[in-house]
């Protein structure tokens, strides 16, 4: 029998050792552990969103306070007029337009009094120039004028 066996080793003899090495290589695969295994916790996917804003022509606003003038009233008591101008420096026009002023105690830095102008239609390249009052506040405090400036694009 000449075979394929190695001279001197019987057939019987490798098939009976091939059997040994499949049992052995098998035999960590086969037992059950005596723990179970706890799976390990998988994140959710984070959910993430884009948002494309649109193509073409934007606005984009500049403002500044050009006056904070301290009043008084007949009956002693104060309110403060702001005159603030604001620009659209984009090259789009803006919709709905809401500017917010503000008049913002010096002390704590909190906002005391705002007063909000609609307009409809701010054009690119357009300054308008905006007298606000009466914002009121405390005669014996210190107020500094602060402005907002939120649209809609079209």
């Amino acid at each position: 029998m000449g075979g394929l066996s190695p001279p001197g080793i019987s057939p019987m003899t490798l098939l009976l050792l091939g059997c040994l090495l499949g049992a052995a290589v098998s035999a960590g695969c086969m037992g059950t552990s005596q723990t179970p295994e706890t799976p390990s916790p998988v994140p959710a996917p984070a959910t993430t969103y884009t948002t494309y804003s649109p193509v073409g022509p934007k606005p984009a606003f500049s403002t500044s306070i050009t006056s904070l003038q301290k009043r008084m009233r007949s009956d002693g008591s104060c309110y403060w007029t702001v005159t603030g101008s604001v620009t659209n420096e984009g090259d789009g026009a803006a919709r709905n337009v809401v500017i917010r002023f503000m008049l913002i105690d010096d002390e704590e830095d909190m906002i005391r009094a705002t007063e909000t102008v609609f307009v409809p239609r701010f054009p690119a390249g357009e300054t308008k120039i905006f007298t606000v009052d009466p914002l009121p506040g405390n005669c014996d405090r210190q107020y500094h004028a602060g402005v907002e400036v939120a649209c809609d694009i079209p």
